[in-house]
């Protein structure tokens, strides 16, 4: 069997690049976003906003979402009848909006 012969350089670019993530580059989520995707994706309402408005809140059933503000999200769950026996404190819609925010990036 025969190697291939490479440089000291060629083989620590290499390994540079296979050590590389394949999504470099994405913005990791703030410890708010991430408690945000969590409320977003399971705990709101025991199903979670995705469950309606999809899991890129671009919606589904209901509207899309991203890009929305802490008091739209407060007005729809004070007023809109399908989303009012969903309960969050002011900083679990203050962690939704930073996931959102970081979908909609």
């Amino acid at each position: 069997m025969r190697f291939l012969k490479i440089s000291k350089r060629a083989y620590i670019a290499i390994l540079l690049f296979l050590a590389t993530p394949v999504f470099a580059g994405t913005a990791e989520l703030s410890p708010e976003a991430a408690a945000g995707k969590i409320i977003f994706e399971e705990t709101a309402g025991d199903v979670g906003c995705s469950a309606c408005h999809g899991a890129d809140g671009q919606g589904d059933s209901a509207p899309a979402i991203t890009g929305m503000d802490a008091d739209s999200i407060r007005d729809q769950l004070d007023y809109n009848e399908d989303m009012t026996f969903i309960e969050l404190t002011d900083e679990e819609i203050d962690q939704v909006v930073a996931y959102l925010s970081f979908l909609d990036h």
